[in-house]
């Protein structure tokens, strides 16, 4: 998105939700620091940092996959009701919206440049450091990151990562089919492809024999490689609400006081009543014991 121009949703199902294709073109892929083709996606609240090495979903090449969203705000008390923080110190820290996959992330990179004297190639490109990126080439080093990785997982490390006092939750269920189908990836995307002079010179041999109608088999196989496909929505457009409440509070307090010294106030006021009758009524007996017969 650009500026503020964000899509919005009107309703839910496919109809009314994002739908994308990407070509992945293989072609660029850094083959050293990779082992397959295809997109990472995370779907993440707005305003935080994604990090698709440690979360989302991968999208896989000539695969068309559909995303059904679902949204829970999570509020919780935090002080004495609990361990919690709305992160502003890590954004004065770091100028980020603090996320708790986030705040591990970077506490193995600062732990692992430490230790190894190198910065991971996962770092968050945010994240300024003068170190060199660590040689993943090297036995030594890929240990080294392996160790200190583990120890942050295993808790060795204190990152001091509590979860958020308030955050939005994305939950997801996703579907898919087998994509595209000849007549569509050549009418289509490979038409697409060619006409647009940035991504014609990667295809220059497969967009010429396009223009003269002579494409092979080959030709399309490796065309239907380049392309993933995602259709991403609202399965509803209502949201979970979960909030966190004091057990027992002030206003259950002063009503269980109230309530109380309601009941001893009322068992103090019909004793006492109790007590008068009683005391009448041995009076009574006792005047009219002591009063002489008429002769």
């Amino acid at each position: 998105m650009l500026d503020n121009d964000w899509i919005k949703a009107t309703g839910s199902g496919p109809r009314n939700g994002v739908s994308l294709v990407f070509n992945v073109e293989r072609q660029e892929y850094f083959q050293d620091s990779s082992s397959g083709y295809g997109v990472r996606m995370v779907v993440h609240e707005k305003g935080t940092l994604p990090l698709p090495q440690n979360e989302g979903l991968t999208l896989n090449t000539e695969y068309e996959t559909n995303i059904g969203l679902r949204m829970m705000r999570i509020n919780r008390l935090g002080g004495k009701y609990g361990s919690c923080t709305d992160g502003t110190d890590f954004r004065q820290t770091h100028s980020l919206n603090y996320t708790v996959p986030l705040c591990y992330s970077l506490c193995e990179v600062v732990f692992t440049e430490t230790k190894c004297g190198c910065t991971p190639v996962s770092t968050p490109d945010v994240y300024d450091t003068n170190l060199s990126v660590c040689d993943v080439k090297n036995k030594t080093v890929r240990e080294c990151q392996r160790d200190a990785k583990f120890k942050v997982l295993n808790g060795d490390v204190d990152c001091g990562c509590p979860t958020r006092c308030s955050k939005q939750v994305y939950t997801y269920s996703s579907s898919g089919r087998k994509w595209p189908h000849g007549p569509y990836l050549i009418d289509v995307l490979i038409d697409e492809v060619c006409r647009r002079n940035y991504t014609e010179y990667l295809y220059t041999d497969i967009c010429y024999n396009y223009r003269n109608n002579t494409l092979t088999d080959g030709d399309v196989a490796y065309m239907s490689a380049m392309f993933v496909a995602v259709n991403v929505y609202f399965e509803d457009l209502n949201y979970e609400l979960m909030e966190e409440e004091p057990l027992y509070g002030p206003v259950r307090f002063l009503s269980d006081i109230g309530g109380t010294m309601g009941l001893f106030t009322g068992a103090s006021v019909l004793t006492y009543c109790e007590i008068f009758h009683v005391m009448l009524e041995i009076g009574i007996f006792c005047f009219k014991k002591r009063r002489p017969k008429a002769a």
